[in-house]
């Protein structure tokens, strides 16, 4: 139970991500110490004390059980990976396809969930971002019923060391998912330090291939029972399509896009005109091959032929990037990058303590402890 409150952002992307780090050299300004704690789980498997400082990154330290924590996430997410799609649990000797060893890979892993996390807590500070009252509150409230749950504070924390944590860690690890929503709000903040406009938004989309579409769909199937019109009432549907295209081609106004909507109010039978009356903004990927094919082979303003796909007979109109529309598309991954990017850019120094934290042999400490209840 305990372990579920901190599954957070961080062990997901660790396990996703590019395992490629800037990691510094030992120096005396790094910040590293040995630490005084000669107990808990992770001083017993490996000697390092958990409260020694084994990363810095820009004068924000992480300490040894930190580290072991994200040692106990990252093989447990990736032997739930394995076990779903391989039905066989992590071996340690494995080699996985790109020739690297998984034990290799799990440090990769870790020492990225490590940078992140100090990256996480380094923006927080710099943007001025911290818990609210409300959140804190909720921390103290979710402990609280971990105390009542296990009978006292004691056996609370006691749990809490068999993922290999003291309780300030445990505490700051769940502290992490309130600082990343404070600085997703932060960042949709207008004015704020971190707001995207819907602008860079836009340049982003269109840098991802976002494009948007206007669009008339003719059915060829019973748009409640899904079932297939017959030849008679499809070919009818085709040459009335045929028919809004000579219409469309045949247009001499200069406003194509109002034409062409009106004609799609009239006559399109796609159930998601409603909720997207002015088009679809999207990219590659998102919508049926042939449709998507036909709409990234006009210009803008341009008409397509009659397109036809398993939902019937389409006719497509491609227009300018909807600014809006592919601005609430990209703004959580737009978000998700600028992460990412800081964490690219950030070289995070290690200390001889840290290379003593083996994963394979903390991870089956912690799951030897959480076996014996």
């Amino acid at each position: 139970m305990i372990k579920k409150r901190l599954l957070s952002f961080l062990g997901a992307a660790a396990i996703t991500a590019a395992l490629t780090f800037a990691v510094v050299s030992l120096s005396p300004s790094n910040g590293f110490t040995s630490g005084t704690m000669q107990e808990g789980l992770c001083y017993e498997v490996t000697g390092v004390a958990p409260d020694a400082i084994v990363a810095s990154l820009n004068g924000n330290g992480a300490s040894a059980d930190l580290v072991a924590y994200w040692i106990g996430y990252d093989v447990s997410y990736l032997n739930s990976y394995m076990q779903y799609y391989t039905g066989s649990s992590i071996n340690w000797d494995d080699t996985l396809s790109d020739g690297m060893s998984v034990a290799d890979y799990v440090k990769a892993s870790v020492l990225s969930s490590v940078k992140q996390h100090l990256v996480l807590e380094n923006l927080a500070s710099k943007y001025d971002v911290t818990l609210t009252a409300e959140q804190e509150a909720a921390m103290a409230e979710s402990d609280q019923s971990y105390i009542d749950q296990y009978g006292s504070e004691e056996a609370f924390e006691a749990e809490i060391a068999k993922l290999g944590m003291r309780r300030e860690t445990y505490d700051r690890v769940a502290r992490s998912n309130y600082l990343y929503q404070n600085l997703y709000e932060l960042y949709n903040t207008e004015g704020s330090a971190l707001y995207a406009s819907d602008e860079e938004l836009a340049v982003y989309a269109a840098e991802q291939g976002y494009i948007t579409a206007d669009h008339i769909l003719l059915a060829t199937k019973d748009m409640t029972t899904g079932e297939a019109l017959t030849d008679e009432q499809k070919a009818e549907k085709k040459a009335l399509a045929e028919e809004l295209v000579e219409k469309l081609n045949s247009y001499t106004g200069d406003d194509i896009a109002s034409y062409f909507a009106e004609l799609a109010d009239e006559y399109s039978e796609d159930p998601g005109r409603e909720t997207y009356p002015t088009g679809y903004t999207f990219t590659t990927g998102s919508m049926v091959q042939e449709f998507e094919d036909a709409a990234y082979a006009l210009s803008e303003g341009e008409v397509s032929e009659v397109v036809e796909s398993s939902f019937g007979y389409h006719i497509l109109l491609r227009l300018p990037l909807d600014k809006s529309a592919a601005a609430d598309k990209v703004r959580e991954e737009y978000f998700t990058n600028f992460i990412a990017e800081q964490v690219d850019a950030a070289a995070m120094a290690t200390s001889a303590d840290y290379d003593k934290l083996d994963p394979q042999t903390i991870y089956e400490a912690i799951v030897a402890a959480q076996a014996e209840g």
